[in-house]
């Protein structure tokens, strides 16, 4: 099994934006976990389905002040930015919780 090879595009440049709003007819996907800045993120977002998520895992664009296209909320769209260090710096009670082998487990 595993994924197809025709399900793994390339991040480097915009292209995957075209090949999986192809793959997925137009669609987009319910959830894009992104560290890409710039262009590339704006591309990212792009991709995200009606009703998908958006999680940002990068810090280029928080830091650089970068700006996210607003009409794609219009769909009910959800962005989400998540500064691991910060969290970890914040709150590291809530990454205690949790050793190196059960974040890669499943839970059920």
């Amino acid at each position: 099994m595993g994924i197809q090879s025709d399900h793994i595009f390339n991040s480097r440049d915009s292209s995957f934006l075209p090949a999986i709003l192809r793959a997925t007819k137009g669609r987009g996907v319910d959830v894009v976990l992104n560290s890409l800045s710039g262009e590339l993120l704006h591309a990212s977002w792009k991709c995200v389905a009606e009703f998908g998520t958006f999680l940002e895992i990068g810090r280029r664009d928080f830091v650089g002040q970068g700006t996210l296209a607003m009409e794609l909320f219009e769909s009910n769209r959800a962005f989400i930015g998540f500064d691991l260090l910060l969290f970890s710096t914040k709150r590291p009670e809530e990454l205690d919780r949790y050793d190196s082998s059960s974040l890669f487990s499943p839970s059920f």
